[in-house]
Parts: C-alpha cells; structure tokens; sequence
C-alpha cells in the first residue's frame, strides 16, 4: 500500500481512520521542517508514537520523575545501566523495583497519546506509511484503539477552548474552597474501569450542580493543596494534560476550587529538575569548549607568524588543539546521548542536528568513530 503526500490534502485525523479502516500495519512517518513523528500501527491499532522534537520533559524517565514514582538518584542509576547494557528504560525501571509492569504501561499509553494528540494540530507537513509487521513487547505495550482515539481527541479539541477560559495558565495555583474538603465527603465518585481501552475517560457529563465527581476531578482535588501550581498537577496527576485541565475546570464549575494566585515566571524557571540543569550544564561546556577551539583555530596563524615555535612546540600546539577538537565532540555525543537516549549511528548525525559547529572542513576525517557494545570508541586517525 502506498500512502504518501501531503497534510494539506489530507489531514492527520483522515490518514489514522484511513489506516484503521484498512487494518493496515506499519509505520507511519509525518514531518513538517524540523519535526518528525513516527507512528507504529498493528492491524489498525496504534502501537506506539515518537517524536524527534519531544520535549525533554516528555521522555518516559522524566514523566516517572516529575510524577514522584522514582526519584533523581533512581533515574541516573537506571541511565546509567542502559549506557551499559543498551536495555529499554523501562525494563531496567521494573528490573530494578522502581516502578510496575502497570505503571510502566500505564505511562507508555499517556506518552503515545500525548505525542499523538499533539500531532492532530499540525496543519502542514508530508506523511509517508511503509507497510510492514511491527513487532513489540505485549507485556509493558496496549494497543490503543484508533478510532476511540479519534473520537475523543476530536472531543479535546472542542472542550479545550472552554476549559482554557478558565484554566487559563499553567502558572495557576488552585485554592480549595472553605468547607470543600468536609462537603466532598458526601459526594459520589463515578468510578472507571481500570481495564477499559481508552485511557481518557469520557462519560455523560454530570451537572455542575449535582454531588457528583469523576475518578479524575477527585484524584485532581486531592492534590490541590494551595501550593502547587496547574503544571506541578499535570506531572504528578498521572492522567496527562489534557484531562487534569479539564478536572480543574469541572472543579471551578463544581465551586470546589478557586484561583488562589498566579506564579511569576521566574519561580517556576528556578525549580528545573536535574536533566534540565544536566544538559544546560553539557551545553555550556560545550560552547566554552566550541568557542575556545575557534579562537585557537583562528588565532594559531598570527601566533606562529609572531613567534618562533620550535617543531617540537609546534607539535605539541597541534596535538593540544586536537584535544580540545576531541573533547569538543565527545561533549557533543554526550548531548546526543541525553537527549536521545542512544549515541549517533555516525558523526554527520552531531553536524546535521546542530551538536557541533564551529568545525573545521575535515573534522569527521580526523576522527574515527565507532559504536561499541557499552558506548562508543572516538579515536584519532594516524
């Protein structure tokens, strides 16, 4: 089956219910500029979503942090068993009695249908799907039903205005009301099957007025506490975003919860978690190093043209410079690696995505760069 062209003719929405009418398996690639999203596809069932763009905070091991299920020092251990042994994130989380086979699945879901939710607001772009058996692992993947997905997308889609009235950032603080946590006791909870295919739960509306809450408001609620903001909710609600705004909003509407302030943008910069600070930190040794390189590379001429370097100076300048070149690279692997959570296939992978500049002509000449089992071998060319 050939199924290429562009978003502009037919959507993203058009291309996933085509595909699942179809009960086609494969991969579908969307691109647009610099973003790319690959979706898996098992017989019409969405298997999984990735995007080349997704924000840092988006990896698994970053939702598991901000959701307090492992802490900072769990998470660079796990990091530091898959630089060694190349295992999946999550096995080495469970291997390790950091999480559960349910909580792992549970968040793989979310990350697909957050990626995937995302990728319905593109309006340009090309699409491309390659036919062929996808493979995964059944035990830690659940296959997400296409078309409940689209459905309840198209849902978001119409709420989300409504609920960005009054939810309107994300730098909120949310209030309970006085009296809500005595008054909440006589509500009822309208209960979800845990088991059910669709991850947002979607049922009647209630009215406002009625004393009743879905699972999701009352597991929102709970965690208000006048002090965490509608961002901090997001990460530790576990329900992704989507359906945390939408509690808060049936929240307000309920008359449980109101606006307490609103946090200045400065607050919320200062408390980045550790992989933030960790790549800012590669990036600054990284232009340090880029700088200095450049200036060396730059300035050696006028150097040797004002002084005398005897030859064994001169070889001693250039085996200096070919350090820091070194150093300059593996600063930039190292980047890669963070972020991507596997090293390039190649060191034109590092010029192309933007990890290296600066560079001269025939760098990746004078290096020799292979993959190894635990890492990667950098080496100087004789």
């Amino acid at each position: 089956m050939a199924l290429q062209g562009d978003i502009k003719d037919l959507s993203v929405v058009d291309i996933l219910q085509l595909l699942y009418q179809q009960q086609k398996s494969g991969v579908l690639t969307l691109a647009d500029k610099s973003k790319q999203v690959q979706v898996l596809f098992d017989n019409g069932m969405i298997i999984s979503a990735t995007s080349s763009i997704r924000n840092i905070n988006e990896y698994l091991g970053e939702m598991l942090l901000k959701a307090d299920l492992i802490t900072k020092t769990q998470l660079l251990r796990t990091l530091e068993i898959q630089r060694e042994t190349l295992k999946k994130l999550g096995d080495i989380l469970i291997e390790q009695g950091y999480i559960t086979l349910e909580e792992l699945r549970h968040f793989l879901k979310l990350q697909t249908h957050e990626t995937i939710f995302k990728l319905l607001m593109w309006k340009s772009g090309t699409y491309n799907f390659h036919q062929r058996i996808v493979t995964y692992n059944k035990k830690t993947t659940s296959p997400i039903n296409t078309e409940h997905f689209l459905m309840d997308s198209l849902r978001m889609t119409d709420e989300l205005p409504e609920i960005r009235k009054k939810v309107y950032s994300k730098n909120i603080v949310f209030e309970k009301m006085p009296g809500a946590e005595d008054e909440i006791k006589f509500w009822r909870v309208q209960d979800r099957d845990e088991d059910e295919d669709d991850l947002f739960f979607d049922s009647d509306e209630p009215d406002p007025s009625e004393r009743i809450l879905n699972s999701s408001e009352k597991r929102i609620f709970d965690l208000i506490d006048g002090e965490r903001s509608v961002s901090e909710i997001i990460n530790i609600g576990r329900i992704g975003e989507f359906e945390t705004l939408k509690a808060l909003s049936m929240l307000i509407s309920k008359r449980l919860i109101d606006v307490g302030y609103e946090l200045e943008e400065e607050r919320i910069t200062t408390s980045q978690d550790i992989s933030v600070k960790n790549v800012s930190s590669y990036l600054a040794v990284a232009v340090f190093v880029i700088i200095l390189v450049g200036y060396l590379f730059i300035a050696y001429p006028r150097i040797k043209s004002n002084f005398t370097i005897s030859p064994s100076n001169t070889t001693l300048f250039n085996q200096s410079q070919l350090n820091m070149e070194r150093a300059n690279i593996e600063s930039a692997i190292e980047i890669y690696y963070f972020i991507h959570s596997s090293y390039p296939e190649n060191l034109q992978q590092l010029y192309t995505n933007g990890y290296v500049e600066n560079v001269r002509y025939d760098w990746k000449d004078r290096f020799e760069y292979t993959l190894t089992g635990s890492g990667y071998s950098l080496i100087v060319k004789e």
